[in-house]
């Protein structure tokens, strides 16, 4: 199986071109939806603030984002643009095409990010920010090193997909990971599901939601996975379990007939949808220290913070239900909660001085 495909230029508007501070109040790393939302809202409290991109959100492929209140469907490229484009009226905010290639916590409970720029065609810089050479201060070749009080990481989780010839011709057009995101554009169809492991079952369960049929194809000549009760439970409901190893899907993108097997056999089917492992993207959290629950996500408190002080989390990286609306909301709460933790601290120069802290006010009995 290989990795979500992604291509970091191709919805991205230009990176900020201002120099890079070299410290700032709020570093958010990750530019999807959470990571864009959370610096939206630190932004309107207007606390200094750098989020870094990578361009490797998980919907990229996906032809359209539903379920957003106020909107039409919409391109994920027409989304971050959009959104991106909002990011540029808080003057305290700066975005970097970018990977956060470190992350260390000091003793003074400031944190240490090393940045790799990345240009705009998705390669690593040679020492330069997106903006054509103005960066913080050096931190080795191709990286700058960017100082913050608080983290919100925004870093989500990478899809495996299945290998199978035509997958990323097909991959958000008629094959898709998410049921909830897609399910409805599958209405009244026969969906094939590929994945391995004793959860696919479950996972095929849910699109009779909208599906008139469903067929499991197990990628195995008798998966272990799937034991005789499950397999009942597939037959009762009318799920069919072919046993078998696909390797190609037949069709054009957007016509899709079906999936042809190894040993040569074409199961029919309009749709696929496919379950095969996401991995959080948790390599910065673990560094420091971030409690991860038994998913490899992070686990937080009610105002998105980690069991890290000073470090929020939010979006995918969070493990829960996976949508963009939630995505947008998560990140709204750690951004909120973030800046207002910087209250009664001092902050950058660039910025006005934050509020004291409301339990300065607060009666006793409160």
């Amino acid at each position: 199986m290989s990795d979500a495909p992604a291509d970091p230029a191709s919805h991205q508007p230009d990176a900020v071109d201002e120099s890079l501070p070299e410290g700032v109040d709020v570093l958010v790393v990750g530019g999807g939806p959470a990571g864009l939302s959370a610096a939206t809202w630190v932004g309107r409290y207007q606390r200094s603030t750098l989020l870094v991109d990578a361009g490797q959100q998980r919907n990229l492929a996906a032809r359209e984002i539903h379920g957003m209140l106020g909107t039409g469907p919409t391109t994920p490229a027409e989304f971050y643009t959009d959104v991106a484009e909002g990011l540029r009226e808080y003057p305290t905010v700066r975005r970097l095409d970018g990977l956060v290639t470190g992350l260390v916590r000091e003793q003074d409970d400031r944190f240490v990010a090393q940045i790799a720029p990345l240009t705009r065609t998705g390669g690593a810089d040679s020492g330069t920010s997106g903006d054509g050479g103005k960066g913080g201060k050096g931190g080795g070749r191709g990286h700058v090193t960017v100082t913050a009080k608080r983290i919100i990481l925004a870093t989500g989780v990478r899809d495996r997909l299945p290998e199978v010839d035509g997958i990323i011709e097909h991959y958000g057009v008629d094959v898709h990971h998410c049921p909830a995101c897609d399910g409805l554009t599958a209405a009244g169809r026969r969906i094939i599901v590929l994945g391995v492991g004793g959860h696919v079952p479950a996972y095929a369960s849910e699109l009779l939601d909208w599906a008139s049929e469903v067929v499991i194809i197990t990628e195995s000549d008798s998966d272990p996975a799937f034991d005789d009760d499950q397999r009942a439970a597939c037959a009762e409901h009318d799920i069919e379990v072919v046993d078998g190893v696909a390797r190609e899907l037949v069709g054009d993108p957007g016509q899709l007939e079906g999936v042809r097997l190894a040993d040569g056999r074409v199961i029919a089917g309009s749709k696929v949808f496919f379950s095969y492992a996401h991995h959080p993207t948790n390599e910065l959290p673990t560094s420091l220290g971030c409690e991860l629950d038994d998913e490899g996500g992070l686990t937080v408190n009610a105002m998105q913070m980690t069991s890290v002080d000073g470090v929020y989390a939010a979006g995918d990286i969070v493990t829960g239900l996976q949508l963009v609306p939630i995505a947008v909301g998560t990140g709204a709460a750690a951004g909120v909660a973030c800046a207002t933790s910087l209250r009664g601290h001092a902050t950058a120069e660039c910025v006005p001085d934050p509020a004291p802290p409301t339990r300065n006010f607060t009666r006793p009995d409160n």
